[in-house]
């Protein structure tokens, strides 16, 4: 019965999750500029210095973590955001100069805690 509980707790932690990084996405800044790798100067074949217009917005993901063994964190917050990945380091940058991720958290806790069931 609790294996049963926490499945279903778990599952609306998710989709309050979808909710907030659907937000996210839709609030998130879209820049222009791409460009490939820089193929010259002192950081000649870094991955990081490519730029695609939208990479931020795709990278924007819902994770439940697990441990090595497979089986899901228990007693522990195992659902999160994240925004960003190796190559778009520039996510918390852009998060601390025009906050979508904590705006849109703060614009769906309504939203999220009908979907969770709280009060």
């Amino acid at each position: 019965m609790d294996q049963t509980f926490e499945n279903v707790a778990i599952e609306r932690l998710v989709e309050g999750a979808e909710i907030v990084a659907n937000r996210a996405r839709s609030k998130v800044r879209v820049g222009t500029l791409s460009r490939p790798i820089y193929k010259t100067g002192p950081k000649a074949g870094k991955e990081y210095t490519s730029r695609e217009a939208g990479r931020l917005k795709k990278s924007i993901r819902v994770t439940r973590l697990k441990t090595k063994s497979g089986k899901a964190f228990s007693k522990k917050r195992n659902v999160r955001i994240y925004a960003g990945k190796k190559d778009t380091d520039y996510h918390f940058v852009i998060e601390f100069r025009y906050p979508f991720l904590r705006t849109s958290l703060y614009s769906s806790i309504s939203e999220i805690r009908s979907v969770i069931g709280a009060k």
